[in-house]
């Protein structure tokens, strides 16, 4: 799961990556205005980790 942080935080755009090992899952912290959560998915499928995206609506209000 290296592989995914590393993979993500090669993207523009991408301000932080906290992979929970455990639990399969990361959460991305990135500026919207310069990549879309398609490339980020296409990332991690590339180097075999196929993913999904699940957002957080606080997050994403600014809450």
């Amino acid at each position: 799961m290296v592989a995914v942080r590393n993979s993500l935080k090669k993207l523009e755009g991408i301000k932080s990556v906290d992979v929970d090992y455990g639990a399969e899952e990361a959460i991305v912290i990135y500026l919207p205005a310069a990549i879309n959560t398609q490339a980020m998915v296409k990332a991690t499928t590339d180097i075999g980790f196929p993913s999904t995206v699940t957002t957080n609506a606080a997050m994403e209000s600014g809450l």
